[in-house]
Parts: structure tokens; C-alpha cells; sequence
């Protein structure tokens, strides 16, 4: 898809041209979701599940539209931040990240971000999301 919303667009105007039951959709970026949310509409196709990541604020705002369903909020300067001093904290002591506690693997702080919480899934509203939204 090129990771851009004439990608998103197109690539499941293909999709639906082949199959107009889809309706599951996940996405590499919201800029795509936003692309494969105009085709649906355009199908005429209902999309009972879009989702993405990244969480910038055009993002964000397509999840308060109603355009995506969830969205996950990736924050890049921290995730930089706790990069460079795993980094640091190899090269001086060699002591690597551990797992984030019920994890395999080393949390950097995502979040759901949707308006419409399951339970028993963690998530924020799309007022934090716009908060917190970088870009």
C-alpha cells in the first residue's frame, strides 16, 4: 500500500472487488486506515473492525470520527529515549532490558487508543490520544 492513504484506498478497493464481505480491516499507519475507510464507504461495504497503529493526531482524529475503530499510540520520543539507555546500559554494564512484567518483551509504552472499549482489553479515549499524539 505504500503506507499512504491513496494505498489504503486502493489496495481494498481490490480487496472488495474480489470479496465485498470483508470486514476486518488492519493497517501499517493511519494514513492508510484513512484510505481503506474511504473505499469501504465508496463500496458501500460496512467495516465492522478498522484498526491501525502509530497515533499521530490525524490519526487520532480518524478514530474520534468513527473512520478507524482503534488505533495503537506509539510514542516516539520515549521510545527513543528508553532506546538510547538500553543502549548505554549495555555498553557500560551489559545489562540488556528486561521483560516488561507478564510480557516477552520490553514495553515502550503503547496504548489502544479507541472509543469504543471492550472490556477486559486496556485502552484510552480519543481525548488522551489527542493529547498525546505526536505529529
Amino acid at each position: 500500500t505504500g503506507a499512504n492513504e491513496e494505498g489504503g484506498r486502493t489496495g481494498l478497493e481490490k480487496l472488495l472487488a474480489k470479496n465485498k464481505k470483508i470486514n476486518v480491516v488492519y493497517t501499517i499507519n493511519e494514513p492508510t486506515a484513512i484510505g481503506a475507510c474511504a473505499a469501504a464507504a465508496a463500496a458501500g461495504v460496512k467495516i465492522d473492525a478498522m484498526v491501525s497503529v502509530d497515533g499521530g493526531g490525524a490519526g487520532i482524529g480518524a478514530v474520534k470520527s468513527g473512520c478507524i475503530n482503534a488505533t495503537s499510540q506509539q510514542y516516539p520520543l520515549l521510545m527513543a529515549d528508553l532506546g538510547v539507555q538500553a543502549i548505554y546500559d549495555i555498553v557500560k554494564n551489559g545489562t540488556k532490558p528486561a521483560n516488561s512484567e507478564g510480557l516477552d518483551f520490553f514495553n515502550t509504552g503503547v496504548k489502544l487508543i479507541t472509543d469504543d472499549p471492550q472490556e477486559g482489553v486496556p485502552s484510552e479515549s480519543t481525548e488522551y490520544g489527542l493529547a498525546n499524539a505526536w505529529g
